[in-house]
């Protein structure tokens, strides 16, 4: 399996710019590292964020446990920390797995079948 091609800040800035004639690529740029850096700021102070068709962003609390080292077996508390999760949208999940297709083509022969009933 070929490693997905990364596309980066800018390249986006410039696809943007390339849709928006009339908007200079400097502005687009503007406009696209203050939503990301509204983005961090946000999710940073704790805040759910959801972006439509992309996914949902937050921080969860996570709870102190034991844990066990590997190599001696000793038993260590881990403390308590946080991390970022995220939850794709169903709209983006749709469109990466291709079942947004497949289901439009599902329901007519499931309507089908109820009509020969």
């Amino acid at each position: 399996m070929a490693k997905p091609e990364t596309v980066s800040t800018s390249q986006m800035i410039a696809n943007v710019a390339a849709k928006f004639d009339q908007l200079p690529k400097k502005i687009t740029k503007e406009v696209i590292a203050d939503f990301l850096n509204t983005v961090e700021s946000e999710v940073a102070s704790g805040k759910k964020l959801r972006i439509d068709k992309i996914g949902i962003l937050q921080v969860k609390e996570r709870a102190p446990r034991m844990g066990r080292n590997p190599q001696t077996g000793e038993e260590i508390k881990i403390p308590a920390s946080k991390k970022i999760a995220f939850r794709a949208a169903k709209s983006l999940k749709e469109q990466v797995t291709g079942s947004r297709a497949s289901a439009k083509a599902k329901k007519p022969a499931a309507a089908a079948v109820k009509k020969k009933k």
